[in-house]
């Protein structure tokens, strides 16, 4: 082998060697096997459930990773509550009521501890390295699956519970029915009720028959009436015009009445020519020898002569009223 390729050889190994390497340091440095070389301090944080949370689960505050899970979940005490050992950066400091939570990263992610910092919270009051704190677990997807779970078992219960009251209900009034309403009494009763509604019906067919021939005659009746009530209306129209007849002459008899009545008022009161006659005597007189005049010599030879009684006193002369 020549001289020059066993240098080419040896160039490209120390690139390679030097790639890798650098890829090795920026796996500790950017991944987890960096951590080992991070000033860490520990936390112990007790939970109801850690369910889903392993070794080497992240810790994130905010958004940000500052450490991992140290070891695995663990039970703890008497009430069987799980205890979590978490490695947290040094630089990063958790202050005192801060919430420690397990959450998911998504529906079917892996779970991490959520570290949420109170509101409000003093500058130097902050955890010391291996202090024990009592967290919570978040509701994820396994709670609202179980809590759905129960939601619908107490559903079914409660129906089938229902149903099966009505189905009791059910029963009982069945068992009244076969009991009751359907013994030997009871569909005796109601054959014999069949047997006079039939009877009823026949009889009502014979009443229905002779119905009709009173509903014949009366119809007669009606039409005979009628002819009477036409006979009626034909004479009360011939006898109207009578009627109006009647009406005109009493009408003319009740004006004569009245005229003769007006005539003798003023006759008696001595007004109008009657009146005059009446009640003046001189009057009289002059229209007795005027008629008498008119005898004797007629119309065309008139002549006032003298009465012919010379005995005859003279007229009193008119008095005046």
């Amino acid at each position: 082998m020549s001289t020059d390729r066993k240098n080419v050889e040896w160039i490209v190994g120390l690139f390679l060697f030097i790639g890798f390497g650098v890829i090795a340091a920026m796996v500790v440095i950017f991944g987890r096997f960096g951590q080992g070389f991070q000033k860490m301090y520990s936390l112990t944080v007790e939970f109801p459930n850690a369910s889903g949370l392993v070794k080497g689960s992240d810790v994130m505050l905010s958004g940000a990773r500052i450490g991992v899970a140290k070891k695995a979940p663990a039970l703890t005490g008497e009430h069987y509550r799980v205890a979590v050992e978490l490695a947290l950066k040094d630089a990063v400091q958790i202050p005192r009521g801060s919430v420690f939570q397990i959450r998911s990263n998504g529906m079917l992610g892996d779970s991490y501890v959520d570290v949420t910092p109170p509101a409000h919270f003093k500058p130097d009051d902050f955890a010391i390295p291996g202090e024990h704190i009592t967290g919570e677990r978040a509701e994820g997807l396994d709670d609202l699956t179980k809590k759905g779970g129960e939601v619908m078992d107490t559903l079914n219960n409660q129906v089938l519970n229902k149903v099966s009251e009505e189905l009791d209900e059910i029963k009982i009034a069945t068992k009244n029915i076969n009991t009751q309403l359907l013994s030997q009494q009871n569909l005796k009763n109601l054959e014999e009720t069949f047997a006079n509604l039939k009877s009823a019906s026949a009889q009502f067919s014979e009443a229905s028959q002779k119905l009709d021939v009173v509903v014949t005659k009366i119809g007669d009746a009606v039409d005979s009436a009628k002819g009477t009530l036409k006979t009626v209306d034909s004479a009360i129209t011939d006898l109207r015009p009578a009627i109006a007849d009647v009406r005109k002459t009493a009408s003319s008899a009740t004006k004569t009445v009245d005229s003769a009545r007006i005539l003798v008022e003023k006759a008696t009161a001595g007004e109008g020519p009657l009146g005059t006659l009446v009640s003046d005597r001189q009057t009289a007189e002059n229209l007795r020898s005027l008629i008498i005049n008119l005898r004797r010599s007629g119309v065309l030879f008139y002549k006032d002569r003298p009465a012919p009684h010379s005995e005859t006193p003279a007229p009193e002369p008119p008095k005046h009223h």
